[in-house]
């Protein structure tokens, strides 16, 4: 069996190394002029390349109804991840729950891959400018028995990433769910610049505009001039963008003092007053809040007010932002999007309906993980589907 593979990144570089393993002779069209490139900066370009906790609920989509994700995850879970890299010479290291290449460097992901590549014997035709694939399994005039797509979404394009793949899954007749980014910064309506360099770790509710609560996040927050960046917020950004793209109003509240509830808040100021009755309420928080944090918090507070304590509580741990539309369009700070083929569009092989032979794998699927190694282990486990796959 002859198997083409369009995309020499995360997962497309799993579906061929899987297909060859199982017999196929497999030919990669890669448009760049080199593979793997996005796996280099990955997990800042050290490769957090899986992670302990893998479940579907580490992951969004607006298309899984079947939830076809987490049988996806099954059948390639943690465990097996981490035994394909052994298996190349990989040992690991666990930080946190994440998991990465003991030698801290995603080049030693990339060269193992590649090194397995090359020892199955396995084409890549590099530069390829255009890439036309029809519903008859004919890659630019190729005949194939498979056809594996794994071209990467529209993000990082500077890697090779530049959406063309979009426009090869269209032409097949397939629709697209709407895409937007993921593992974003959040953008605010409101001006933030009193908080540049601030770092805190915070608790965030993702809000909509019916005051329901669709995600909740917590890390380190980092303010910046237009809004929050940081693994909290990063992680719930697909969704928000996903509300927001619907025409709807999106909010964030923001707990800048996860580790007390309002009640041990309010307790830990009245202690801190009787010990210390001559500061003034923003010296009180010495200690709790970065210098910067404390000015912005307490700023809008009028302490000569008999309820300032509690506005103040309120303000620390219930303060709103609105989200701005602007965010759904800026893929520029993104690490990857949200959207894409629908997940029901596909089987357990990744297969796409109506298509036999022609499989979809990684970032063109409508499913996008948190921080922490779970877009890359989605690549390797659907390329790892694809590959293996047998018609």
């Amino acid at each position: 069996m002859v198997t083409a593979v369009i995309g020499a990144g995360a997962s497309g570089i799993m579906a061929a190394i899987c297909a060859a393993r199982k017999g196929d002779s497999v030919v990669v069209y890669e448009h760049r002029e080199s593979a793997a490139n996005k796996i280099l900066i990955t997990g800042n370009g050290k490769c957090n390349f899986t992670n302990l906790r893998m479940e579907p609920s580490c992951f969004h989509s607006s298309s899984d109804s079947s939830g076809r994700i987490g049988r996806i995850l099954e059948r390639f879970d943690t465990r097996a991840c981490i035994s394909f890299f052994e298996e190349l010479g990989i040992k690991h290291r666990e930080r946190r729950g994440c998991i990465y290449p003991y030698t801290d460097t995603a080049e030693s992901v990339k060269s193992a891959l590649m090194l397995e590549l090359k020892r199955l014997g396995v084409r890549i035709i590099y530069d390829c400018d255009e890439i036309q694939l029809s519903g008859d399994r004919k890659v630019n005039k190729m005949s194939y028995d498979r056809v594996i797509i794994a071209c990467g979404s529209c993000v990082s394009k500077r890697t090779g990433s530049d959406g063309s793949g979009y426009g090869i899954v269209k032409k097949l007749g397939i629709g697209l769910t709407d895409i937007y980014p993921a593992l974003t910064p959040l953008i605010l309506k409101e001006d933030l610049s009193s908080l540049r360099g601030v770092r805190c770790e915070a608790f965030l509710r993702l809000i909509n505009e019916e005051g329901v609560v669709e995600e909740c996040s917590a890390g380190e927050l980092q303010p910046f001039e237009t809004g929050f960046s940081g693994i909290c917020a990063m992680d719930i950004s697909g969704q928000a963008c996903r509300i927001l793209g619907r025409g709807e109003r999106a909010y964030i509240e923001t707990d800048f003092l996860p580790v007390y509830s309002d009640e041990e808040f309010t307790e830990e100021i009245i202690r801190r007053r009787e010990r210390f009755p001559e500061r003034k309420l923003s010296e009180l928080m010495t200690g709790l809040f970065p210098k910067k944090l404390i000015n912005y918090l307490v700023h809008p507070i009028d302490t000569r007010r008999e309820n300032h304590i509690t506005e103040f509580v309120l303000n620390v741990k219930h303060h709103i932002y609105e989200l701005s539309p602007d965010m759904t369009r800026d893929f520029s700070r993104a690490q990857t999007a949200a959207g894409g083929i629908p997940m029901d569009s596909i089987d357990d092989s990744c297969m796409l309906t109506g298509h036999k032979g022609i499989y979809a794998v990684g970032e063109l699927l409508d499913a996008d993980g948190i921080c922490g190694g779970y877009n890359l282990h989605f690549a390797w486990a659907t390329g790892s589907m694809a590959g293996g796959s047998l018609l």
